[in-house]
């Protein structure tokens, strides 16, 4: 349960109470012209790559001059590869085990006085899918947790387009009773699989919304009156097929197995360009909207290291850690 605050000193501490070595460097540093933020970089001597701490103090000069730094996500925004993309390319946790074991591979970690979150970097997309709780767990259980988490992002990001896809393009790729089953239900729907799709996945997106807005008691009886009233009262009045419910209520489960927040922002995004280039290709559309997801992700960079390592560039000696968690 132990996690970092919002006193600089404090997390810095709590660091140097996980790794009990004179190899652990922090440097102080102050952005910011009004707010005079103090930060801390730290990183272990001889284990980290210098060209990274170079780049960092390089990157952070450049914003010395601003007005504010208030919190991590501002530095972050100031200092990452490329703004635009809607993946991280900077990774920030409260969990100080898994600063730990950043530092140990030789990433940096960048202390925020004031925010709970440290920054830590450069990192690579197979990161947001791994779970410290993998390392602790004997080698089948993390490594089936994290093919279900696999499962589950891919779930999340394809299977209402897939839905439209199929149901709008390709009828012929469903065994005939499903395909009836889903014709017989369809029946009296106003709106093509489309609409209904991005009806009920932007319902979604206001439920879960609303719940983290308001106290956590009301939150979660929102989000479970809120889905059974909305999805069986849209059933009811033919605004939507029930297929289209089960479709939106396994997504969002799939969303859910991200392990680390600020990842899942990308994939509930993705899904919806994915839906309309399902709804104007049909599996077509789909399996272009995936290529150009892999191509932006094999094309980013943090901090000069490729995102997508190490499965592009292949490193055969890094896939012990992606497609299984290989023994200690």
């Amino acid at each position: 349960r132990e996690a970092f605050t919002e006193t600089l000193r404090t997390n810095t501490s709590i660091i140097r109470r996980r790794l009990k070595t004179n190899k652990l460097k922090i440097e102080a540093r102050e952005v910011g012209t009004m707010t005079k933020t103090n930060l801390a970089i730290c990183y272990l001597d001889g284990v980290v790559n210098p060209n990274i701490v170079t780049e960092l103090n390089s990157r952070l000069d450049k914003i010395k001059e601003v007005d504010s730094i208030l919190e991590g996500g501002c530095i972050e925004q100031y200092i990452e590869d490329s703004p635009y993309s809607p993946f991280p390319q900077i990774q920030y946790t409260e969990r100080p085990d898994r600063v730990a074991a950043a530092l140990l591979e030789g990433r940096v970690a960048v202390v925020v006085d004031g925010s709970p979150d440290v920054l830590i970097l450069p990192c690579v997309f197979i990161q947001f899918l791994q779970s410290p709780e993998d390392y602790y767990n004997r080698i089948f259980a993390g490594t089936a947790l994290r093919w279900i988490r696999y499962l589950g992002i891919f779930i999340a990001i394809t299977l209402p387009s897939l839905y439209v896809a199929i149901t709008s393009f390709h009828p012929e790729m469903l065994p005939t009773n499903l395909a009836l089953s889903i014709a017989a239900a369809r029946e009296g729907v106003p709106f093509p699989a489309f609409f209904e799709a991005i009806i009920m996945e932007i319902a979604l997106e206001l439920l879960r919304e609303a719940s983290i807005r308001l106290p956590g008691s009301i939150g979660s009886a929102l989000g479970i009156v809120g889905a059974l009233v909305i999805g069986q009262s849209a059933v009811e009045a033919q605004l939507v097929a029930p297929q289209m419910v089960i479709i939106v209520a396994i997504t969002a489960i799939g969303s859910f197995t991200v392990p680390i927040f600020e990842a899942s922002y990308p994939i509930r995004m993705i899904r919806f360009p994915l839906m309309m280039l399902a709804a104007v290709l049909g599996l077509y559309g789909v399996m272009l909207g995936w290529l150009a997801i892999l191509i932006h992700l094999i094309a980013l960079r943090s901090f000069g290291f490729p995102y997508f390592e190490p499965l592009a560039p292949l490193k055969l000696s890094g896939l012990k850690d992606v497609l299984i968690r290989a023994p200690r």
